[in-house]
């Protein structure tokens, strides 16, 4: 692309300035897939889910659980016992009951954004009072 003074917009500094970005994201992608992977694996071994490990303390995931289902609730806990049962024997839960976990399915974050955008909204009304 020409700019308005006939110039070359696309000077050597900014093709490289971009090439690297792209390659920069590209290694972000990479890296962040095999960390990902990795937490899988971590989580799987313990037959947790990712949304199991968050921290209660923070008021949005206390409100998600207050809001969670009785039955997912019941899952929830199961899972943090036979966590902590797995953990004190140092023993992995069996490759094949490994094989039936989705460590990376949300069931709780859907209901911490909705409490996030519930607690924001009201602090943004009370802001206003």
């Amino acid at each position: 692309r020409a700019s308005s003074g006939g110039v070359d917009d696309r000077s050597p500094q900014s093709v490289s300035r971009m090439s690297l970005l792209r390659f920069g994201e590209r290694l972000f992608k990479s890296v962040a897939k095999s960390y990902q992977a990795n937490v899988a694996r971590s989580l799987n071994e313990y037959g947790l889910r990712l949304d199991d490990i968050l921290v209660e303390e923070d008021p949005d995931v206390a409100m998600a659980l207050k809001r969670l289902p009785p039955h997912e609730l019941q899952m929830r806990a199961r899972r943090l016992k036979r966590a902590m049962d797995i953990s004190f024997k140092r023993k992995p839960l069996p490759p094949e009951i490994q094989a039936l976990q989705d460590p990376m399915k949300p069931y709780l974050s859907p209901l911490i954004e909705e409490a996030k955008a519930r607690r924001i909204e009201r602090e943004l009304l009370n802001t206003y009072t």
